[in-house]
């Protein structure tokens, strides 16, 4: 039986499966998936084998043929599976439609999940509540449309307008399904079995669903008392999407991971919410290549520990396909037991890691850069090309976004995402940062209010760079900007009224010209603070150096003209205790970094003991310090394998450590002194570095003892 540990649940796995020993991670929790007629059974096994259970399904797609087909209430729902403009459904799978959230479906959901609160399930992750751009012509929809606007639904592909309307639509059904469905689950845990239940939404990152067109609610879902937390998805297979800088094309696994988890993580931050970061050590392929798995997940799992207030993690999903047994998995190459080992070293460090502590002045020395839930809204446009200058592919790239964040980062410029919508949020929405990048050439403001937030920062001392010419078509667009009388009749005209710029940006256009090779640009006081803007679309500061060296001037300029020293360095880090996280970016300019200590390397099978570290460009470290452990007390650095029921005193030094069968295990303990290490009753060989001893042991179950052979201990 597995000892149930009393502590805060730190470290989740998602199983699809019934328990297994090969399974069996030693995680804080289980997260049960899919909901299906071998769920209850399910949920029993891993119970039974004293795991804590929790629960995820989809919501958007899934096995909803109970609904579809009439078994549910006696009618057919096909009219609410989602369809694009040729009449096609549009499936998950072959045979999975998603779904328009009606009213109608978010019963059928609530009624199907309560069951789950029957079985004991306190816990529960709705996994992906997303529309897709490319949907909106189901009749369910149509009707919504009629409803929500009060006039005839439109087709969201002739205007910017109806994709806009369509857009906005979208998300405001998901939010009202899933802040529904919390309600209602909610109050049958309350009314049944006098017991409080928690819910979070589950997202792969809205960069992720910009870039394939779909829709989620954001900051509208985090505000809503519901919902308790989101989990973060960041998988290498979409890190993995290609992105533009300095006009080249290619995979940036570890950047992309950064910013989508620092997006998610504003979530938390403006809105108190619990945050669970998912790591992913293997992706969906049927013929996985083990090596880049491994390089791409040290990248992910290094960004995700960068963020120091979340320190709760998903550790792994399916552990059987990589620790169970090869006939389990004929098709599927097997990982090798290096990586097997380095799992789960790392998931048993993440169960003592605690959080970090974030500087109030390490903040100032970061730029925020904004993101808005709208991002999402305008991914199709009626023009096949786009926008109307030169890189119609930077729409697909997302490369607005991505030119505003990369040539700062990739320059030794430390970013940290910022959430338009927060403005508005009676906390710091702009987390303590004293300079701020904004855009509007691929995002709106929902609210003229957000300008005066920022006008009033920047008249307080802040530093706001703007980069945009008003190219972008949905500009055009029938909301609040277009009626508000504003200089320029798009939401950039309204910020410059606000700011009381709109003058000299007027003359600052003038002077720009469609062949200009360098943008027109310029720096305007505004209270304490200052503005510069930058008369380009940001995709091109994606697309060319020489843009992407104009926005990153105007930046260090700006807020040097504000007091704000601007410090470069292509290294991450931070300390979690006596844990070190670092990142060294493949930025411009860079040399090797070196660092000098006494180290314990969690990302290599034996634990390297390493007195210097030397960050190279593209590496990425997670290390245990020596020099920060508590000095002459015996611990556990690092063990691959879950530990449980610690012994210590002036004799002995003892625990148990479980990991999965035929595992190869491997432990470093801080140990001053002289001691024999005793594995199941027998002696086992040791190596010593330091004031730490290195040894390894199957997996299974396992009495690990360390007898002091000095008596004064």
């Amino acid at each position: 039986m597995r000892y149930i540990s009393i502590e805060p649940e730190k470290t989740f796995m998602k199983v699809s499966s019934f328990y297994s020993d090969e399974a069996d991670l030693g995680t804080d929790a289980v997260t049960v998936y899919k909901l299906d007629d071998t769920a209850a059974a399910r949920i029993k096994d891993w119970q039974d084998h004293g795991y804590t259970t929790h629960f995820m399904t989809s919501l958007s797609w899934g096995n909803f043929s109970d609904y579809l087909n009439g078994k549910y209430d006696g009618k057919q729902h096909w009219d609410e599976a989602q369809k694009d403009y040729t009449g096609a459904y549009v499936l998950h799978g072959l045979s999975s439609p998603y779904m328009v959230p009606t009213l109608g479906f978010t019963d059928y959901i609530s009624t199907t999940l309560s069951g789950l609160i029957d079985l004991g399930i306190r816990v529960i992750f709705l996994e992906e509540p997303v529309f897709f751009t490319k949907s909106g012509y189901s009749d369910a929809f149509k009707t919504e449309w009629e409803i929500f606007y009060g006039s005839p639904w439109q087709d969201p592909r002739l205007t910017e307008d109806a994709q806009f309307k369509a857009s906005k639509l979208k998300a405001f059904l998901m939010r009202r399904c899933v802040v529904n469905i919390c309600t209602r689950l909610k109050y049958y845990a309350k009314t049944k079995y006098n017991c409080q239940i928690k819910i979070y939404s589950v997202v792969n990152g809205f960069i992720n669903y910009s870039q394939r067109n779909l829709i989620t609610p954001g900051r509208d879902l985090a505000s809503r008392p519901q919902i308790d937390g989101f989990a973060a998805r960041i998988s290498a297979e979409n890190a993995k999407t290609p992105v533009v800088f300095n006009g080249r094309r290619e995979e940036r696994v570890f950047e992309s991971a950064y910013i989508e988890y620092g997006i998610i993580q504003a979530l938390s931050e403006s809105s108190g919410k619990e945050m669970i970061f998912v790591n992913s050590p293997a992706d969906s392929k049927p013929k996985p290549d083990w090596d880049e798995m491994r390089i791409n997940y040290e990248k992910i799992l290094t960004a995700s520990l960068l963020y120091p207030d979340t320190a709760k993690y998903e550790v792994c999903a399916d552990p059987e396909r990589i620790f169970g047994k090869k006939e389990k998995f004929a098709k599927t190459k097997a990982p090798p037991e290096s990586y097997k080992t380095l799992l789960l070293t790392v998931i048993n460090a993440l169960r003592r890691m605690k959080q970090g502590k974030t500087d109030e002045n390490d903040l100032k020395k970061t730029v925020g850069v904004f993101m808005s839930d709208t991002a999402m809204f305008q991914r199709q446009y009626p023009d096949k090309n786009g926008y109307s200058f030169a890189y119609a592919d930077s729409i697909e790239e997302f490369s607005c976004f991505y030119g505003l964040s990369l040539p700062l980062m990739l320059n030794g410029i430390h970013i940290r995402p910022l959430i338009l919508e927060n403005l508005t949020n009676p906390s710091d929405g702009l987390h303590g940062c004293a300079v701020a990048v904004l855009s509007y050439e691929f995002m709106k403001p929902l609210s003229p209010a957000y300008h005066h937030v920022l006008a009033s920062w920047v008249r307080n001392g802040g530093t706001l760079v703007y980069v945009g010419e008003d190219s972008d078509s949905f500009n055009k667009t029938n909301e609040w900007w277009s009626h508000c009388g504003c200089s320029f009749a798009t939401p950039a005209g309204h910020l410059f009224d606000t700011l009381g710029i709109s003058a000299r940006v007027k003359a600052l256009r003038r002077k720009n010209t469609v062949l200009s090779r360098t943008p027109t640009f310029g720096i305007y006081d505004v209270g304490k603070g200052c503005v510069a803007v930058i008369d380009a679309n940001p995709a091109k500061c994606a697309q060319d150096k020489a843009f992407a060296d104009i926005l990153v001037r105007s930046v260090s300029a700006a807020a040097g003209r504000c007091g704000t020293e601007i410090e470069k360095s292509s290294l991450l880090r931070l300390d979690r205790g006596p844990y070190r996280i670092l990142a060294a970016l493949k930025a411009e300019n860079t040399e090797n970094i070196p660092i000098v200590g006494n180290y314990i390397n969690l990302m290599t099978e034996n634990l390297e003991y390493q007195t210097l570290v030397v960050a190279e460009p593209g590496s990425y470290w997670f290390l245990y310090d020596i020099d920060a452990a508590e000095e002459g007390k015996t611990t556990i650095i690092a063990c691959s394998a879950y530990t449980e029921e610690l012994i210590s005193d002036n004799t002995v030094f003892s625990f148990y450590a479980k990991a999965p069968q035929g595992a190869k295990c491997c432990c470093r303990l801080l140990l001053a002194d002289d001691a024999e290490i005793v594995v199941n009753g027998k002696k086992t060989e040791f190596t010593r570095e330091k004031n730490t001893v290195f040894f390894t042991f199957p997996g299974g179950e396992n009495k690990i003892e360390v007898f002091y052979n000095q008596t004064d201990k």
